[in-house]
């Protein structure tokens, strides 16, 4: 009977590391996560088209996040190096698998100066894009 009890002990203790490890596993998978990319576009409408430059954010996680800002990080020498898109739609809760997109004028910023597109959630995390993202690969 002694044995049993061992065995049983035994047992409990590599099913509870088990499942110990499964919600730390969980919880990191569960977490919001938002990807952010930056791209020239070609608004076409019925009257005329328009060149812009959009900011995607695509939430690849597994709970809504809320998107309350975002804009450039520039490459200049001087205090204004970040750029804030004025956007009327944020802020903006955006659920699992969904994205949203905040247009600007490309007349308004130069782009060779842009390193890299961000955007702000309600915790104040920020979301980077890669680095120089509209560069023309060459």
């Amino acid at each position: 009977m002694e044995k049993l009890t061992q065995y049983l002990a035994i047992w409990g203790a590599i099913l509870s590391t088990l499942v110990l490890i499964w919600d730390v596993i969980k919880y990191y998978k569960d977490k919001p996560s938002l990807r952010v990319q930056a791209n020239q576009r070609a608004l076409v409408g019925p009257l005329k088209s328009e060149h812009k430059i959009g900011i995607d954010m695509i939430n690849e996680g597994k709970r809504p996040i809320t998107v309350v800002a975002s804009g450039f990080k520039l490459d200049t020498e001087s205090d204004e190096n970040t750029a804030t898109v004025f956007d009327p739609g944020l802020p903006k809760q955006i659920d699992e698998g969904q994205r949203y997109t905040t247009f600007v004028n490309p007349e308004t910023i130069d782009t060779s100066k842009i390193l890299y597109a961000w955007a702000r959630d309600a915790t104040g995390q920020e979301h980077r894009s890669k680095r120089h993202p509209l560069r023309l690969k060459t």
